[in-house]
């Protein structure tokens, strides 16, 4: 019987240079152990993959930039597809998030934290369940790379998209849609998470457009328990809340978590309708909340001129949603709305009303 060979992986320089770093930051380290189910499961089991760091190569194009979707503030996102052969069916297109040592970010956080806690966050049936989330399809728990592999076929982040012509008017209400539900979800009082870490570049949109939430560094809540001194500390430039407040509700002396995560969501609402990001190279003078704050009028919208031609649009609508976003990012913390608020305001919409199977009503 003959048995198949098969050629060496030859690794690119930078993922080397990686793994050596990390190899040298962990070699004192002793090993980690995740539960995980090494049986193959169907798409949408609860069950995750344990990949090697081959396989994810293999899935990637040895990581090639070609297939890199963009950065968040402590890790990378790939394209990814796994071939067929490793599953009973066709090549299945997929996402692929590697805690990157690299980024200036990475070291204020302690990365195999932050994956042990997404890893242990996805796999909560709540999370699962919900559409607006991803699905942790499987992850990579070697100590020389860190990864996790979504069950999602990529169109692009919020980021990368917001600023074009590729979105329509009725797909950046879906995605405002979309995304405030989950916050919704995330934010339920009886055991509340606060993100912390929502920027444009944190959404990423399958091929229909629906967005997903995908970056949970600086998360905490829930399971997850009270935040971290080091998480505390670290900031989305552009994002965050410029109006301190001690965290936590109101037993801890502080304000109701939720507050800073509906500052955030209000600055990627901005960018949907204004098709404005802030600049990382310029960020002072392209703070999108400024510049709405300098712009806005009462009974005025701030929706970018090339939207307003759009099927679906309404003047009405352009007016509520920018008082909406205006609400979000005002300084006044209790004058914020929940992000139930938020949901309600938005399913109010005409567009939303007329045209609910394109928006995912």
């Amino acid at each position: 019987m003959e048995v198949e060979t098969r050629e060496p992986f030859i690794y690119n320089d930078p993922f080397l240079e990686h793994r050596e770093r990390v190899i040298q930051r962990d070699r004192l380290a002793p090993p980690r152990v995740l539960p995980v189910h090494k049986s193959l499961p169907s798409i949408g089991s609860h069950k995750p993959l344990l990949f090697s760091m081959e396989e994810l190569a293999d899935m990637t194009d040895n990581f090639n930039e070609k297939n890199l979707i963009g950065e968040t503030l402590f890790t990378k996102l790939y394209r990814g597809t796994i071939r067929h052969g490793w599953l009973p069916f066709e090549d299945w297109v997929v996402t692929v998030k590697i805690w990157d040592y690299f980024l200036e970010t990475s070291s204020h956080l302690n990365g195999t934290e932050s994956f042990n806690e997404e890893v242990m966050f996805l796999t909560q049936p709540s999370a699962k369940q919900h559409p607006n989330v991803v699905n942790l399809f499987g992850y990579c728990n070697r100590r020389y790379l860190e990864a996790v592999v979504y069950d999602l076929n990529p169109l692009d982040t919020v980021r990368n998209l917001a600023t074009t012509g590729s979105l329509t008017w009725l797909q950046r209400i879906k995605v405002a849609l979309g995304f405030a539900r989950a916050l919704e979800f995330l934010h339920d009082p009886k055991k509340p998470y606060l993100v912390r870490n929502i920027n444009a570049a944190h959404i990423i949109l399958d091929q229909d457009c629906n967005p997903k939430i995908f970056d949970f560094s600086l998360m905490s809540g829930g399971i997850l328990g009270k935040v971290t001194r080091p998480k505390e500390k670290l900031l989305t430039v552009g994002y965050d809340d410029p109006e301190f407040f001690p965290l936590g509700g109101p037993e801890e002396g502080g304000f109701e978590v939720t507050y800073h995560d509906v500052f955030s969501y209000g600055v990627v609402l901005l960018g949907l309708i204004t098709k404005r990001i802030m600049d990382r190279e310029n960020i002072q003078t392209t703070l999108v909340y400024r510049w709405a704050w300098r712009q806005y009028r009462p009974n005025r919208y701030l929706v970018h001129e090339s939207l307003v031609e759009d099927p679906g649009f309404f003047a009405s609508d352009g007016i509520m949603i920018t008082e909406l976003a205006m609400r979000c990012i005002q300084r006044e913390l209790d004058k914020r709305p929940s992000m139930k608020d938020v949901v309600k305001r938005l399913e109010g919409l005409q567009a939303v009303q007329l045209h609910g199977n394109v928006v995912g009503m």
